[in-house]
């Protein structure tokens, strides 16, 4: 609830601006790092130069979803408050450690068989690491903010947060491309092949050990009694029962899995570039994700707002809304113009914050860490739409992907408009 007096926070205001600070800035070393973490267009563009299918090039964003899981087994033999900060750092750890090791393997331009093998083993450590950091974050978000330093906090992250994303993104285009616009890197700036991506993926090693030092630094109020370890049978079974049977929780976390499985078409679209203006996706990827976290940039100012001045529900159906209007884009705007589709579905894209952010606020503080740890396992089954999209496109055309993305969305939004509560309280501790 959005209430202060429901929802507080024992810290002083000056520690959740700390916080605030804190959390903001490890977000932007992850945008920064966006072009190597984020797992999809760069990721299939490299797959693709490699001559793979479309069906492989989508393999490595299936492994990323399908290792979630890992979130729930973390959340259940780690419960305690006190540890939160130390899990954080350790999945920032992770993440760094996998970017180190592709930025080797092309560094030493080892063979295709490698390189695809080392995107995949990437995918599923940055997959079972961004899961455990999905929960973590937002537990952070529970017990260190108050609701206005929280929509505080958020629009911070995700308001500046997307402006380091821009600055890595047009950086990786000058790397895939040796150009920027109009002006064209001189010889001695350029990097040829596989040295370019060799950097990409160090980038993202250096910003993820730099946010792994920063979360040691949060301030978290810890509860008087610690939750300890439940049974295997009253953690883990006993716990998504309780989750099955709480109505709102549930649909919100359907209506959440639903608009992931829609936003996976974007691989499609950075595919449909060829179609779209006869060129490789990889030629245009860096300006496909600057326009992809620019525009986020600028709405996740708006979000937070809003957050703060409506209610939780709103921002739910306007992210949705912007990745119908981003798909809508795509089917009829033609030649370049095409690209700011990437734009208005990178707005949309926001929806993994507030869709998060609703199950965050039916759930007891206690109970939030267990809760989010269920939903992120089964987004795992998100997994199986990019696969799912790869085959559509190899078997009728992309453009059919793009429509049955769409069907999707728009059912969505009228679950969400017609089943979910206005303001979500979550039940007794």
């Amino acid at each position: 609830m959005s209430d202060e007096t429901t929802d507080s926070c024992a810290l002083e205001p000056r520690l959740q601006n700390r916080n605030a600070f804190i959390f903001a800035t490890a977000w932007s070393l992850t945008y920064l790092a966006a072009p190597a973490l984020y797992i999809g267009f760069v990721q299939a563009g490299l797959c693709k130069r490699l001559h793979t299918s479309d069906t492989l090039a989508n393999l490595p964003a299936t492994m990323w979803l399908a290792m979630v899981w890992v979130s729930v087994v973390v959340a259940w033999l780690f419960p305690e408050a006190r540890l939160l900060k130390r899990i954080l750092a350790s999945a920032y750890s992770v993440m760094a450690a996998a970017s180190a090791g592709v930025a080797l393997v092309l560094f030493f331009n080892l063979s295709s068989t490698f390189i695809i093998g080392s995107l995949i083993l990437h995918a599923t450590l940055v997959g079972s690491a961004n899961g455990v950091l999905a929960v973590m974050n937002w537990e952070v978000l529970s017990r260190g903010f108050s609701p206005r330093y929280r929509g505080k906090a958020l629009s911070l992250a995700f308001g500046v947060g997307p402006a380091f994303a821009v600055l890595g993104s047009l950086g990786a285009q000058l790397l895939f491309n040796g150009s920027l616009f109009n002006w064209v890197a001189p010889a001695w700036l350029a990097i040829a092949y596989p040295y370019n991506y060799a950097l990409l993926f160090t980038v993202g090693a250096i910003g993820m050990t730099l946010a792994a030092f920063l979360v040691n630094l949060y301030q978290i109020p810890l509860p008087e009694i610690e939750v300890k370890r439940e049974s295997f049978r009253a953690g883990l079974v006993g716990g998504f029962k309780a989750f099955l049977g709480h109505r709102v929780l549930l649909i919100a976390s359907l209506a959440y899995l639903l608009v992931y499985c829609g936003n996976m078409v974007q691989i499609n679209m950075s595919l449909f570039t060829q179609e779209a203006v006869g060129r490789l996706s990889e030629e245009l990827a860096g300006y496909q994700l600057g326009l992809r976290f620019s525009f986020k940039m600028l709405c996740g100012f708006f979000l937070g707002w809003l957050l703060v001045r409506t209610n939780p529900k709103v921002p739910l159906l306007v992210t949705i809304g912007l990745q119908m209007a981003g798909i809508l884009w795509v089917l009829f705007v033609p030649g370049y113009w095409f690209l700011l589709a990437f734009g208005i579905n990178g707005a949309g894209e926001l929806f993994g914050v507030y869709y998060m952010n609703y199950p965050m606020l039916c759930s007891p503080k206690t109970r939030v860490r267990r809760n989010l740890s269920f939903l992120v396992l089964l987004s795992s089954l998100v997994g199986l739409a990019p696969i799912f999209y790869g085959w559509i496109s190899d078997t009728w055309s992309l453009r059919v992907s793009f429509w049955a993305a769409l069907v999707l969305l728009f059912c969505t939004t009228v679950m969400v408009i017609f089943k979910l509560p206005t303001r979500p309280s979550p039940p007794a501790e």
